[in-house]
């Protein structure tokens, strides 16, 4: 069985300068939502993948709470928080629809009529909901990617060039605002992409990606429609989508101007082989170099012990001396001691 439910509205409006508006609109929703083994299946994920969320939010609690650690530390952390806000809303708007169509007491042996406005209305919500939950947990696996160095260097240049895209989203957004103005008063009546200022809007967005046809524009208007086609080209495809190009291009160039000096290639398995190798042809070399010293001490061993006979006896002679001065030349021994310091200091 298909297991929807199909509700049809049709609305007509009297305006009071009369004739007569007529506007339809046709929802579907899954209001039984566990009927079938497929059904009862995806209960099963639903519910593993709410015990996971739980677990992980009470490991972060403890985590934090135990180590006094501040939330804002971390990003992801931050992020993981969003996520459990909207499985909570998905929760509760659930329970509402559920519970709107339970007071329903709905019998498909009983032909009356049920309203599944209210019933409709939430689980719309909370599938919308659902939408944006799923869209954030899967980009919530470049935190895992970040791992490897070409998700790396994309989050980099993302974040780099943050600020800049932000100031020329507004820019472009008003700039898309001017457009779909203008072409809503001068050709609203004429072209069916410009017939109200919400369709126009988005019609100017689409125009930037293509659609846009310039016959249509000169039968609309013999001189305003090619001076609005070349002006929106020029200004929204020819500058502001390569203010766009540019700025991720120069930030993406000042990453990897500051990630000259790493490995080009990231893998984690890799790195972790070859810093053990590295830690290992350390240590051979340490090896080696004690042995070397250890060989050769008995030629030294003499000659040191003569150095430091040397060195405690200048140490001695220098304590008598400096024993032996009042406080006037002691602070004048101090004051060239330190003005020697200065000058070397000065000349490095």
């Amino acid at each position: 069985p298909l297991n929807r439910f199909v509700m049809v509205q049709a609305l007509l409006e009297l305006p009071s300068s009369g004739a007569v508006i007529p506007s339809f609109s046709v929802r579907t929703a899954k209001l039984i939502r566990y009927h079938s083994a497929q059904d009862f299946s995806m209960l099963g994920l639903e519910v593993a993948l709410l015990l996971l969320l739980f677990m992980d939010a009470i490991d972060k609690y403890l985590f934090f709470r135990n180590f006094d650690v501040s939330l804002r530390q971390s990003h992801w952390d931050l992020y993981d928080l969003f996520l459990y806000l909207l499985v909570f809303f998905i929760v509760v708007f659930r329970a509402v629809a559920v519970a709107k169509f339970a007071a329903l007491s709905f019998d498909p042996s009983v032909r009356i009529y049920y309203n599944f406005a209210g019933a409709m209305y939430w689980y719309d919500v909370g599938e919308g909901f659902l939408a944006l939950f799923a869209w954030f947990l899967w980009f919530r696996s470049f935190k895992f990617l970040n791992e490897l160095s070409w998700a790396r260097v994309i989050l980099q240049t993302l974040l780099r060039a943050a600020g800049p895209l932000v100031g020329l989203s507004l820019s472009g957004f008003l700039l898309l605002l001017a457009f779909a103005h203008v072409g809503l008063l001068a050709f609203g009546t004429e072209i069916h992409d410009l017939r109200t200022f919400g369709v126009a809007l988005s019609s100017c967005f689409r125009f930037i990606f293509g659609g846009m046809r310039y016959e249509e524009f000169r039968a609309a208007g013999p001189l305003l429609g090619p001076i609005f086609y070349v002006s929106f080209k020029v200004w929204m495809v020819l500058i502001m989508v390569r203010f766009f190009v540019a700025v991720l291009l120069d930030s993406y160039r000042e990453v990897m101007q500051d990630r000259k000096d790493r490995w080009r290639f990231s893998f984690p398995p890799a790195e972790a082989l070859a810093s053990d190798l590295v830690a290992w042809i350390r240590g051979q070399k340490i090896k080696t170099d004690v042995n070397v010293d250890a060989n050769d001490k008995h030629h030294f061993h003499g000659v040191k012990d003569s150095m430091l006979e040397d060195l405690a006896q200048q140490v001695d002679r220098r304590k008598r001396e400096i024993s032996e001065m009042d406080a006037r030349e002691m602070y004048e021994e101090l004051q060239g001691r330190i003005g020697k310091m200065q000058k070397h200091m000065d000349s490095k």
